[in-house]
């Protein structure tokens, strides 16, 4: 039996929490899981199904938003929280203790104090600051056994002999063509009407914005068109989500749907036409893209990030890229995806990756790093 010991930053339904919850669901019965989080998650349910025990450690996030004060407060919470960390690690007899997100400054340290092996796994391109990303290259050089990425475009940034790619892929059993069907019927919208769509938490980099801003001419080269925006907003994002959603109100044919769980996601990327992912900033993969080719749904993305890796490992055609914050580049791709005929089915498939390996390894290096 491995003890594994995942630390997750926050507490909610975004895409570091959603990949955990996957990582937990295709370990194999030898790992023992547990979850830390900083306060209750709403994913309560769904790791404990994936057969993980939650802890909850008061834990402080970074960001780049903060000010002098919440930086001072970090500062001062960082060494308690890590204390109760290594206490934990400690009691349950950790074999390994696995940090969720390169924004997560604890794990490393809790891990050397009890004397863990830890590994690291890297989900973000930081674009916000230099600073940041020198002191997270440097951590993850000395204080990870293994990092794991979830693309190349991550592991390129941090330039480190540890580094290992996994990608992420989504269960096929949830998200496939099968799906088709139900999520038109739901909302109402006729099975022939062009039907354009994006999903993921809404934060300021996303793109909604420039997605809003091509709309318009959309529905002038296709009058039966609709749009749905599914997705609910980061912590502290909550008055710029609440702004795009009265903008899309005051649009024609826009469906706002909020937050809505994974069924509800597979079935809305079945049913679409085409999926925009149109965000301003490199995505560190993309995994709402990949979803919809599992699906079959061919996707509309921005050129940079790992959705570039993404349109090189899917089917020819299924992943058009278009410049960043150019609506109307935006606007046309997305006119000539819901008007072309399918003459290859979209897909999308990855070089397998195993994460039980990596981690079984670690376990049996043991100690700390160097």
């Amino acid at each position: 039996m491995i003890r594994l010991c995942s630390i997750q930053p926050v507490a909610e339904r975004g895409g570091s929490d959603q990949a955990l919850l996957r990582m937990l669901r295709s370990l194999p019965a030898e790992f023992e899981r547990h979850v830390v989080v900083p306060l209750e998650p709403p994913l309560r349910a769904e790791y404990e199904a994936a057969g993980a025990s939650v802890h909850i450690v008061r834990m402080r996030r970074i960001s780049t938003s903060h000010g002098f004060f919440e930086w001072c407060a970090y500062a001062l919470g960082w060494p308690f929280a890590v204390a109760r960390l290594r206490r934990l690690v400690s009691r349950l007899d950790v074999d390994v203790v696995h940090t969720n997100s390169l924004h997560s400054w604890y794990g490393w340290a809790a891990a050397r104090v009890a004397r863990r092996p830890h590994v690291w796994h890297a989900r973000e391109i930081v674009v916000q600051s230099g600073i940041a990303l020198r002191v997270e290259r440097w951590l993850t050089r000395r204080h990870a056994k293994v990092v794991v990425c979830g693309s190349r475009a991550i592991a390129d940034q941090l330039d480190g002999a540890n580094t290992v790619v996994i990608y992420d892929t989504p269960d096929p059993d949830r998200f496939s063509p099968s799906r088709a069907g139900r999520f038109r019927a739901t909302v109402g919208i006729s099975a022939t009407a062009p039907l354009v769509g994006a999903a993921g938490r809404l934060d300021t980099w996303k793109g909604i914005d420039v997605l809003l801003d091509a709309w318009p001419k959309v529905k002038q080269a296709e009058p039966d068109a609709h749009l749905v925006i599914a997705g609910g907003p980061v912590q502290g994002k909550e008055k710029y989500a609440a702004d795009l959603k009265e903008r899309a109100a005051s649009l024609t044919d826009v469906h706002w749907l909020g937050e809505i769980d994974e069924v509800g996601v597979a079935e809305l990327l079945a049913d679409l036409d085409v999926l925009a992912a149109p965000s301003t900033e490199p995505e560190p993969f993309g995994l709402v893209a990949v979803e919809a080719l599992m699906c079959a749904t061919p996707v509309v993305g921005t050129d940079d990030g790992g959705l570039r890796e993404i349109a090189d490992h899917a089917s020819a055609g299924a992943v058009v890229l278009v410049p960043k914050r150019d609506a109307d580049a935006l606007a046309s791709a997305l006119v000539t995806a819901v008007g072309a005929p399918r003459e290859v089915r979209p897909s999308v498939s990855f070089p397998p990756g195993d994460l039980a390996a990596v981690l079984r390894d670690a376990a049996q290096a043991g100690g700390t790093t160097k």
